[in-house]
């Protein structure tokens, strides 16, 4: 293992100009480089299986940044944790693939992904700006189970802890399908070509981002949570933007299409969420957006049931605002949260009422 300070040289200028590149609006210089290098460390001594790893802390003025970059990552069958935490996690980030089959190997999100478009680095502001680059925001916790689908396929049926409710009909499974959408009753894999809302179709169907997607080199993830610190952000989102409910979420189940690519050809990633929260009658739907590449598809963002009898088209969609560094997926909301779309699909109103839907 190694570690070296540094104040001065080509260290801090490659640190000022990977920052600069990543958080651009903050104009910063690198006064200080902290680096920690495990160099080809064992996992196991007797296989001679070998890893290497890289912490970089960075700081200049009042900001602070973390680097964390990946080289070689050897197959082990010991739990990994990838990311950082602090005192009483009020700030924290789990690095997709930690505590997965995922983290490690030829394989491994570790070095294949990246949050600042670099496979193999992640960057982080530790200061009291906001976590992980800015466009991170506003999704929820990344981590789960992968799907380990290639292309335009599909989970297996999850089986859900606890029924979700759209419109009057109740679901105990759902598929997690590779472009971009949710669906209950069947896998929906075939249909690269997104359907404009209203569809009139026979499915109810959550689509954050519907889309040709190519997710052989990204990763969607998946997870259900009946406890915990995502029950409390899922129970506070849902208070803040339908206060008259006193809502208190009892599920929510999470899908992240993290960094999956468009054309493999030019490398451009998206990473978009689908968030279910449920909670005695009630139903929702979040839909967060990260960072949005630009695409040449079209892109259906929304929800639609049965008969299209409920249905909602996020702005954007069909158009060329749907994706890109201008989307208004992205930068614009219903709860006025940029990035964030919130519906309440029980058998309350669509969308929020303010939307006069």
């Amino acid at each position: 293992m190694f570690f070296n300070q540094y104040t001065s040289g080509s260290v801090l200028q490659q640190a000022t100009s990977d920052i600069q590149e990543y958080f651009p609006e903050l104009n910063f210089t690198a006064s200080w480089v902290f680096v920690a290098t495990w160099y080809v460390v064992p996992d196991d001594e007797t296989t001679g299986t070998q890893t290497t790893v890289q912490a970089v802390l960075i700081s200049g003025g009042q900001d602070s940044f973390v680097l964390m970059n990946y080289g070689t990552i050897a197959s082990t069958s010991q739990t990994v944790q990838a990311g950082y935490d602090t005192i009483g996690s009020s700030h924290y980030f789990s690095i997709p693939g930690s505590f997965s089959d995922t983290a490690t190997g030829s394989n491994s999100t570790f070095r294949l992904s990246s949050n600042v478009n670099v496979p193999g680095r992640w960057a982080f502001r530790v200061d009291d700006g906001p976590l992980g680059s800015t466009y991170d925001e506003p999704l929820y916790t990344v981590i789960g189970a992968p799907t380990y689908r290639p292309l335009d396929e599909y989970s297996t049926a999850i089986d859900l802890t606890q029924p979700f409710g759209v419109f009057g009909r109740s679901y105990n499974k759902i598929y997690v399908n590779g472009n971009g959408h949710l669906t209950f009753v069947s896998p929906l894999w075939h249909m690269t070509t997104p359907h404009m809302f209203p569809a009139h179709s026979y499915r109810d169907i959550i689509a954050p981002f519907w889309t040709d997607l190519n997710n052989a080199l990204g990763v969607v993830f998946y997870n259900q949570y009946t406890s915990g610190s995502v029950l409390q952000q899922a129970t506070s989102d849902i208070q803040e933007y339908f206060p008259e409910l006193n809502f208190t979420a009892s599920w929510v189940f999470v899908a992240t299409w993290y960094v999956v690519l468009d054309n493999p050809a030019n490398e451009t990633e998206t990473t978009v969420q689908a968030v279910l929260i449920s909670g005695l009658q009630f139903s929702f739907v979040l839909m967060n957006y990260g960072k949005m590449a630009t695409t040449t598809h079209s892109v259906q963002a929304g929800y639609d049931t049965i008969g299209s009898t409920h249905y909602f088209s996020i702005p954007g969609s069909f158009s060329d605002t749907a994706t890109g560094s201008n989307s208004t997926f992205r930068l614009s909301s219903n709860v006025n949260v940029p990035g964030r779309w919130a519906f309440r699909v029980n058998d309350g109103p669509r969308g929020l009422t303010f939307n006069g839907m």
